[in-house]
């Protein structure tokens, strides 16, 4: 027979006393989670099942016929939902490989690795709007783009300038191309910090194993990188579903909605056409896919059984 210990008097004047002198200090984050994080959530679910009219300033409830609106609602949609998962399907892959590969080359030099880290890593602190400038400038569809220049009037490989911009593929194209250039130095970085920390000793008795540098690659560094790889990996694919300002400066979504992608959509349903009932659904269907994504990535990576066996 199993009793309960109760808490005795004591027990509880200590807890309670802990309780009050930590409150000054957990007090304010409290107060700015909940004024910041839980409010805004709260009221988005609130007007995603609502009909919000903003200047009147009337909720009038509607269950899920917002979530039934976007869905049924056309193409537009699924064209943008279908757009954000290309982005991770081919950003994420070549951020992961090409983070990891020039994190390892880094790692091995001598001399100079401040350089190429600065190097790497200035495209990551570059505005979004500075580096879409350039983009449009290289996929112009006159003569005054880069490509369009090169391809046509040095190298004479095509007969008239492309529209790249304007193509559903090629426009989603400098898309993902503007999403690798600008995050591929930021999961160097984090690569970088990982590998230095992995302990030389694993090297060093690898090698006298006879164990040759593809060996030591695949069996220990690789597998020490598993928890990185997992933590790029997620942070990417949340990157995925907020491409906005790529979208908006490059191609606007044409041509008729096939490069938009969900954040695009949900800024013209609430700006735009002022329907903030269709955008609160939009955003909710995103944050419920990166939950989704995240748990299954979890369950694949298995860092919960890679964490007991640490």
């Amino acid at each position: 027979m199993v009793t309960s210990v109760r808490p005795t008097p004591v027990r509880l004047k200590k807890g309670l006393r802990g309780w009050l002198t930590a409150l000054p200090f957990i007090l304010p984050g409290l107060v700015l989670v909940t004024a910041f994080v839980l409010y805004p959530l709260l009221f988005t679910v609130r007007i995603a099942l609502s009909d919000y009219q903003i200047v009147q300033g009337k909720i009038t409830f509607l269950g899920l016929d917002n979530f039934r609106k976007v869905l049924s609602g056309g193409s537009r949609f699924w064209y943008a939902y279908r757009n954000n998962f290309l982005y991770a399907l081919v950003t994420v892959p070549f951020i992961l490989l090409g983070g990891m590969l020039f994190a390892y080359l880094i790692n091995g030099l001598k001399k100079g690795q401040s350089i190429f880290r600065v190097g790497f890593y200035l495209p990551v602190i570059t505005s979004w709007v500075i580096v879409s400038l350039v983009f449009q400038y290289m996929f112009n569809n006159s003569n005054r783009g880069l490509i369009n220049y090169i391809l046509v009037d040095v190298l004479h490989i095509l007969d008239d300038y492309v529209p790249w911009l304007l193509r559903e593929w090629s426009g989603n194209a400098a898309i993902w191309l503007m999403g690798i250039w600008k995050n591929l130095g930021w999961a160097m970085l984090i690569y970088l910090a990982a590998l230095q920390g992995i302990p030389k000793d694993r090297y060093e008795a690898a090698e006298l194993d006879g164990a040759g540098l593809w060996a030591k690659f695949w069996h220990i560094t690789i597998p020490s990188l598993r928890p990185t790889t997992f933590y790029v990996m997620v942070n990417m694919i949340i990157g995925s579903f907020n491409v906005f300002i790529q979208v908006m400066m490059l191609t606007g979504g044409n041509p008729n909605g096939k490069t938009s992608t969900l954040q695009y959509l949900l800024y013209d349903k609430a700006f735009n056409q002022f329907q903030f009932g269709e955008a609160s659904a939009i955003g909710m269907i995103s944050a419920v896919t990166i939950v989704v994504l995240t748990v299954v990535l979890n369950r694949v990576f298995r860092l919960d059984n890679v964490d007991q066996e640490g």
